[in-house]
């Protein structure tokens, strides 16, 4: 059948990304090296030729969102490839994308019925089928990505009929046949999520540090770096300009071109995000310290200071000074 696996080749996937996520882009892709059973070719798309639209209404709303449409080109017009964005963290082995059928599809996407809790009571989700995630039968797409995008100008469509809708193909050419776990929006379920998909850009765990989510996509930025994954250059240069928060630096030591002979590398990946959890108890006591259990409930507040004690002697092991 057209567009089936048919060869040991490497599943191509490609990853939308921009010079503010490229170490989002490197734990992306360590993710899924680490839990792929089959062997994987992983292409950043960044900085790609194409035109931008004349009418700004019609550019893109991030750097690679019409680079998508460059990859049957770039894959010879022939075999599957993957598409994925750069803010995504994945669970799952990628053979289960290499291995769906098209059937008489041309693309294959993930369906989102209603928005998740973190987008609720916000503007500009569009619940149907999401084309952040697709699988692409290339040998059948046969796009040119200038004049997809020049068509933008044209009118012959807008950016959200072009992006989210895949305007470019007919309507039963987009199926929406890859399971949802393959596009978690904010949500894990231990077990069943695929990947995790960090919409909610503001609070992006490379950011900072108030997704709720954001200790899964710590630990993974922890492994990766400590497999060498993530240069720490890439790390110091994107804190300097504004582009990750400053906490991520308290990592770069576990690279192994950083890491002393003597650094036991486990104890100082523990290390590091025991530091990181203690910051985030903290502010959650802070936040305790107005609520109304605070001021009413005995109880409450003293098992909340028995926190603070607890982590008292947590910074006093780890070499740091408790606050007052």
């Amino acid at each position: 059948m057209t567009g089936e696996p048919t060869s040991p080749d490497p599943l191509r996937i490609f990853i939308g990304t921009e010079p503010s996520q490229l170490v989002a882009h490197r734990v992306l892709e360590h993710s899924i090296r680490a839990h792929a059973s089959i062997p994987v070719e992983i292409i950043p798309m960044l900085d790609l030729p194409l035109p931008i639209p004349v009418d700004p209404a019609n550019r893109s709303k991030v750097g690679f969102s019409f680079t998508r449409f460059l990859i049957p080109d770039l894959c010879g017009r022939s075999g599957r490839a993957v598409y994925l964005d750069a803010d995504m963290l994945v669970f799952g082995d990628v053979a289960e994308l290499a291995a769906l059928a098209f059937d008489s599809a041309r693309i294959l996407c993930t369906y989102q019925p209603e928005p998740p809790a973190a987008w609720k009571d916000k503007a500009g989700f569009r619940p149907g089928r999401h084309s952040a995630v697709l699988v692409l039968d290339c040998a059948r797409l046969d796009w040119d990505a200038d004049k997809i995008v020049h068509g933008l100008d044209e009118g012959r469509y807008t950016y959200s009929e072009l992006v989210h809708d895949l305007c470019i193909v007919d309507h039963d050419d987009v199926a929406p046949a890859i399971p949802r776990p393959w596009n978690h929006l904010e949500r894990f379920e231990l077990g069943v999520t695929r990947l995790l998909h960090y919409t909610v850009v503001w609070s992006q765990p490379w950011k900072t540090d108030k997704n709720p989510l954001g200790h899964l996509w710590m630990d993974a930025y922890a492994r990766a770096m400590e497999a060498g994954a993530v240069p720490p250059d890439d790390v110091e240069a994107g804190i300097a300009a504004g582009y990750l928060k400053p906490s991520l630096a308290s990592f770069v030591h576990l690279a192994p071109d950083r890491r002393t002979a003597e650094c036991d590398a486990e104890a100082a990946r523990e290390l590091a995000l025991a530091r990181l959890e203690i910051a985030r108890l903290e502010r959650s006591i802070d936040q305790m310290r107005g609520s109304r259990e605070w001021r009413v409930g005995s109880s409450v507040t003293g098992a909340v200071e028995t926190s603070r004690r607890l982590l008292q002697r947590a910074r006093s092991a780890l070499g740091r000074p408790s606050n007052p």
